[in-house]
Order: C-alpha cells, then structure tokens, then sequence
C-alpha cells in the first residue's frame, strides 16, 4: 500500500505492478512519491550494466504481451506498460522513475518535445518556401487573423498530449 494506493508486487522478482491511476497518482503527488521512496528496497551498490535478454513479459490483468517504453521518453527506465491496465515495474524501476520526476524530469521531456515541434516547424517552413507554397499560416484570413498565436497554441495543445502520454506510455 502506497499512501491511498495500493501496489501490487512479486515477492519472487520484487517486481511492482501499477495500474494506470495509481501510477498517475504516484506521478504527480509528492507525498505519493514519498512513500516509493520510503518503501524501496535497499540500494545495491552501482556495479557496472549487465545484459540482460530482452524479454516481454504479459499483463497480468488481460495477458496480452505489454509494450517496452522508456518512460517519458527519455528517463532511460524501461517498463512495461499496457495502456489499458498498468504499468509494470521490474525491481528498483519505480524508485528510479520517482527520482527522475523529482529531478525535474518532465520538464526536461516537455522541453524535448517543444524543441522537435520547433525543428519539424522549421523544415516544413523550409520545404514548402524552396517549393513554392505559400506559408500554411497565411493561406486564410481566418488564420492570419490568428496570428503568432497559432504555432503556440499548437506546442501548448502536443504539451498537454504529452503529459497524458507520458503516464500511459504513448
């Protein structure tokens, strides 16, 4: 039990599964993150990456296999997500997401992704002027009369994209 959430975890592999709303609680919610950190296990001293067989392991709620993703897509942990049911969490994974949150790690995975949606701008700017097409924000009164406000919209609309993806491994 993590706060009002309960966890569910592998005695054998000391694995942790969480379903989607638990893991969004654990995500935005210090005290949330709290109690992950009170209730790790004890630290193994670093020793250097073994190679492991990438395996893909079943839900344990619909039994389809489950998506790899890295988490917020650049955390560097690995997890298993069926967006439908949960996320699994092989040992010390979940501590380890915790720590990359309170490091800032959403901001530094908004940031990535505003500066990708700023660079295929930029290329499609530059592809429809060496084609010749005219601007596609100056195409229609209606969205001239938008002005700058577009493109921001734009970013602030995939930001909040990415915020729900970032708990459902999309």
């Amino acid at each position: 039990m993590i706060g009002k959430n309960t966890l569910r975890e592998c005695l054998k592999c000391e694995g942790v599964w969480a379903d989607a709303e638990t893991l969004h609680q654990i995500c935005t919610d210090r005290a949330e993150q709290s109690a992950v950190l009170g209730t790790a296990m004890t630290i193994e001293p670093s020793q250097p990456a073994k190679w492991e067989e990438v395996r893909y392991v079943p839900c344990p709620i619909c039994k389809q296999l489950m998506h790899r993703v890295n988490f917020a897509r650049c955390s560097t942990v690995i997890v298993d997500v069926c967006k439908p049911h949960g996320t699994w969490f092989d040992k010390e994974e979940l501590r380890r997401v915790v720590e990359f949150i309170r490091a800032g790690g959403f901001d530094k995975a908004r940031a990535m992704e505003i500066d990708e949606l700023k660079r295929q701008r930029r290329a499609l700017e530059t592809t429809t002027r060496s084609a010749g097409v005219m601007d596609p924000h100056v195409y229609s009164s209606k969205t001239t009369s938008l002005g700058d406000g577009v493109f921001e919209f734009a970013i602030e609309s995939v930001v909040d994209s990415l915020a729900g993806s970032l708990f459902d491994g999309r």
